[in-house]
This record gives C-alpha cells, structure tokens and sequence, in this order.
C-alpha cells in the first residue's frame, strides 16, 4: 500500500459526528424555565451555578442554548464557560450567531477549536471572518489541518471545493476483495463510519465504487475492478453547490466523488452535505423573495434594517412609478370617482397571480425542472392558466361591481376586460421576468418580485384607467 493512498484515510467521520449529535440529543431540561434559569445565573453573575446547569448538555443542547440567549447573554454564557465548550458545539450553531461567539473568543481558543474539528468545519467557520484574522487562525492550525482548509478555502464560495470532506475510503481497483477486507479489518485510521468505498487507478483518478454491504457478500478471490460500479459520475470541483445537490436528486446518490482539473480523486459528497446545500438554498430563495435574509433572528435592530432598507427602497421606486400611472389619470379619476374604488382591486388581483407564477418558476429553475426542452410549453401553460382565471375573476367581477354600482353598467364591462388582460400580462410577466434574469446570471430569487410589481400595479392601473379613460370621456 502507498503512502500516497494512506494519506487519504482520515481519523474522523463527520457523518458518524453528526449521528452521535442526534444520539445524545436531550429531550428534557432545555425548556423556557430551563433557559430563564440559565438567564437569572447570568444575570446574578453566578457562574457556579451556570456550569452546573450546562454541564449535562449535549452539543446539540448547548448550541440550541447559545441561540435562544440574547447578544449580551450568550457573549457572557462563552466567557463563563471558555474552553469547557465542547469545539463540536460551534457547527450546531446559526452563521450569525456563530460569528458573533467567534468575535467574543480570543484567538488562541479559536485555533484550539479548529484543531478538534474536520477540515470542511473549519471552513464554514473561518470563511466568515475577516481575510487577515483568517490568515492568521490557519498559520497557527496543524500543518495537516492547515493544507486541507487553505486548499478548500481556494475554491470559490457554494462549490463543490467548499462542501466536500475530505474523509472516505478510497483503494487501488487492481486489489483482490481479500486484499480490500484485510486493509478494512487492520487500518486503524479508517472514517468510523462509511458506507461506499472509491477505487482508483495508478493516477488516482476515480474508476468506480463499491458498497461496502457488496464488498462483505463478495468472493475473496474477485478483482475489485470486476464488482465495482463503473457508472460512476465524478463532480468537478468548481461545480456550483445548487447544481451538485440536482445531480444528487437526479442520480439517487448516497454519496458522490469530487475531483480537480486533473481528473484527482480528492474529496467526496454525502447526502448528509447535499440536505444541509438544499436547506440553505432554500431558505435563502425564500428569504430573497420577500427582501429579507437568513438569521436575522439573530442579528440587531440596526443590522436588520441595513439588510431592508435596500429592497424597500427598490419597492419604493416601483410603487412611485405605479403611482405616475394613476397621476397620469387624474382627470379621469376626479369625474368619477368609483374608478378610485375599483382600481386597487384589478392591480391587487394581477400582482396575486403574478406571485403564484414567479414562486413556481423559481423553484423549478433552482431544482433544474425548467429547461430549454420545455420552457416554451411552460410559457404557454401559464398563458393558459392566466387566460382562464382572467376570465373567471372577469365574470365575478364583473358581477359584483354591477351589484355595487348599478348605475354604471359600462363600468362592470371596463373592470372586467381589464381584470382579464391585466392577468393574463401578470401570469406572462410572472414566468417571463425569471427567465429573462436567469438567462442574464442574475438570481431571479433576488429581483424578479420588484419587476412583478412594478409591471403588475402600473400595467393593472393603466389598463383599467386607460380603458375608462377611453369609454367614459
């Protein structure tokens, strides 16, 4: 066996880390009075009674713990307990709130905790702080640690570099299944706990996998090479994290190789990281849409409203722009009035509709279900689906301002021609706009609802003041 294969076996397996966390989660002990007790302690400076109440704490309950204080709270909770915090504790925890106990710890605590962690947890704690504190962490890491995170820290953010650990089990494909059972049964330094076994060739480059349960039931005299699954398909480094968790979801893995540009084997992908990339990136698609970002539970007042006030300030623009329409009809609005009643409710309907339509097209962009192969027939569905519920809400109301206003008849007809185009427009519009950033690189999570809005007020408001404009005057 070379050292050049030895060197990938790592001692820990995060996967198993993870498991254990689960295993020893409390279920008693961190409810409110549990953590109003911890709060009074706080309060009162009694720091005896503060480690006593944390000390039976999983890693699970202390990071559960750390998040339900405030700012304040939590920072004296760190300083109290100090090196006494288990390091397994800070990948529980929220990347806000993480960051902010990073801050309240001196550095030389900060390395000692990178050095108790894998390599890919350190990244997704070093990676939100400062370029030189960083700097500074990773020169005072081991040497082995060191490597590993700046190698990982080299590939662009959301890449498959960055999510990949380093830990799995990889073995020449020439190898006998005898060889590969005595190796499994005599290695000390194995994960401890995989469940997929990565064969290479002379170069190291990925060839296939095997299931461990396949090696177990295999021949010893069989070539790994004859029972492996060659139907492998190796993620490229740089991959984007989105695009990695599609290939998870299309494929049915448990478990993927990464590789560098030279085709090396150097990492792999489990469905555990893949559950942790789809979490995230959904909560941030979500949180985008309404201009609002992840842990904000946890940030302050002010930190919160510098996060807004960008979005609010777009929404503003597009809200006067809408505004410009109805100023624009003045005169119309000032003969008759009802048209001031009704015209809230045309554009309100459109922006409706155009909602339903964007989250749907977002989401199927973001899990790679709208390609080019069927983008024209979803466009032309969601023309349908807009045609049919502006003839709906046209009849209806139609109906109801016949009901309100019997004495302009013509009105009923003006409101109900409008409320069809208009949503129609905001079904195409809902559909379009995403498509269009999308094929721009922009994140249509990010600005498609601004676009919506605009178009669906404005185009609502002059549709209907424009065609009462036109029947009326």
């Amino acid at each position: 066996m070379s050292k050049r294969f030895k060197r990938k076996f790592l001692p820990k397996s995060k996967f198993s880390k993870k498991k254990k966390k689960i295993e020893k989660k409390q279920t008693l002990g961190l409810g409110p009075k549990f953590i109003d007790s911890v709060r009074i302690a706080l309060r009162d400076d009694d720091v005896a009674h503060v480690c006593k109440m944390t000390e039976g704490l999983s890693e699970y309950g202390l990071a559960n713990l750390i998040e339900s204080l405030t700012h304040s709270e939590r920072t004296k909770l760190v300083q109290i307990l100090g090196e006494r915090i288990n390091p397994d504790v800070f990948p529980e925890l929220n990347d806000i709130v993480q960051e902010q106990v990073l801050d309240s710890l001196p550095e030389k605590q900060i390395v000692k905790i990178a050095n108790e962690l894998d390599s890919d947890e350190v990244v997704e704690i070093l990676e939100h702080l400062d370029e030189d504190e960083q700097e500074s962490i990773i020169q005072k890491l081991d040497p082995e640690l060191q490597y590993q995170v700046q190698s990982s820290l080299a590939y662009p953010e959301d890449s498959a570099g960055r999510i990949m650990s380093r830990d799995f089990v990889s073995m020449p494909d020439w190898w006998t299944v005898k060889e590969a059972k005595e190796y499994l049964l005599k290695n000390h330094e194995l994960p401890e706990e995989f469940y997929d076994i990565f064969l290479t060739d002379e170069k190291f480059q990925p060839t296939g996998q095997i299931a461990l349960d396949k090696l177990l039931r295999a021949k010893p005299t069989e070539m790994l090479f004859d029972i492996m699954d060659g139907e492998i398909v190796p993620i490229d480094v740089l991959t984007d994290q989105e695009e990695v968790a599609h290939m998870f979801r299309e494929y049915g893995w448990h478990s993927a190789m990464v590789v560098d540009n030279r085709g090396h084997l150097i990492g792999v992908i489990t469905i555990e990281d893949v559950v942790e990339v789809i979490h995230e990136e959904v909560s941030e698609d979500i949180m985008r849409l309404s201009g609002t970002e992840e842990g904000d539970v946890y940030k302050s007042v002010f930190s919160i409203f510098r996060s807004r006030v960008a979005w609010l300030v777009t929404n503003l623009f597009a809200t006067i722009i809408a505004a410009s329409v109805v100023r624009g009809f003045q005169e119309v609005i000032a003969q008759i009035s009802v048209l001031a009643v009704l015209m809230p409710i045309v554009a309100s309907m459109g922006g409706t509709t155009g909602n339903q339509t964007l989250a749907v097209v977002v989401r199927a962009l973001a899990t790679k279900e709208l390609t080019s192969a069927n983008t024209l027939r979803m466009i032309l569905k969601e023309f349908l689906v807009g045609l049919c519920n502006g003839m709906l809400f046209a009849l209806l109301i139609g109906i109801i301002t016949h009901l309100w206003f019997p004495e302009y008849r013509i009105i009923s007809l003006i409101i109900a021609v409008a409320m069809l185009i208009t949503l129609t427009i905001a079904s195409l519009a809902g559909i379009l706009i995403p498509l269009m950033l999308n094929r721009l690189k922009v994140d249509p999570a990010v600005s498609s609802g601004v676009f919506l809005i605009a178009i669906t007020d404005s185009g609502g408001f002059f549709i209907f003041l424009g065609l009462a404009k036109m029947f009326l005057l």
